[in-house]
């Protein structure tokens, strides 16, 4: 009678495999694993399960280790061992649908880790590009801060021109009053001590009007420039 499964001993069931297991065949030709053949061994003697043959043994390790049955547990399972080198047989409680998922979920995993390394390859030269723009922005702000100081500074010098054109008109409208006031005073003159008296008068005011347009040639040779803003204006 054959064994329905080659990978596993007729007595206990379990997958052949190295040490205890080791598939070891008896002198009758009948083979077992070694932990089966050792609790059969009482008293110096070995009576064989299959076909009750007597034989003399104290331990397993006496009968030869079935080599051809390993090669076909090897081939059976395809596992690529050395000849000679102890089966080591897959871990048990594992069912081959079980090893497919591990195997399935090792791939989706390491599918995944490829996609983060890529990623954040993207997010490190994103940052950097980040930071160059960030770099080109805190100087346009620099320059837009002096351009404001400078402004400023602008400001403060229009505001003192402006002073300065206030009081300009100030004394040029109260000179033009004083010549028109002369004017009127020349028409109504009837005596020769008037005439002087008024002569004097508008004499005087004439050369304050005269001095007032020659300090305004000076200080604003041009009245469509505007020196103290030509820089913040370009």
């Amino acid at each position: 009678m054959m064994d329905n499964n080659p990978e596993e001993c007729s007595l206990c069931f379990n997958n052949y495999e190295d040490n205890l297991l080791r598939p070891r065949t008896l002198p009758c030709g009948h083979t077992f694993c070694s932990q089966c053949i050792d609790n059969a061994i009482k008293n110096g003697q070995l009576t064989c399960p299959r076909c009750l043959a007597q034989h003399a043994a104290t331990a397993a390790t006496q009968f030869s280790i079935n080599y051809g049955m390993e090669a076909l547990i090897r081939k059976l399972k395809g596992i690529e061992v050395e000849p000679g080198k102890p089966i080591k047989a897959p871990a048990r409680g594992i069912s081959k649908t079980l090893r497919s998922l591990v195997q399935e979920q090792k791939s989706i995993i390491s599918s995944l880790i490829t996609s983060c390394e890529e990623v954040l390859s993207q997010l490190g030269e994103y940052r950097g590009q980040l930071g160059d723009w960030k770099t080109h922005h805190l100087q346009l702000q620099d320059r837009l801060y002096a351009l404001v100081e400078q402004n400023k500074s602008a400001i403060k010098l229009l505001e003192l021109e402006d002073t300065s054109v206030m009081d300009m008109t100030t004394q040029g409208e109260e000179g033009k009053t004083q010549l028109q006031a002369m004017l009127g005073n020349l028409d109504t003159v009837n005596t020769p001590q008037e005439v002087d008296t008024t002569i004097d008068t508008a004499v005087g005011c004439k050369m304050k009007v005269e001095d007032w347009l020659e300090k305004c040639q000076e200080l604003f040779p041009d009245v469509k420039t505007v020196h103290t803003s030509v820089k913040v204006r370009c």
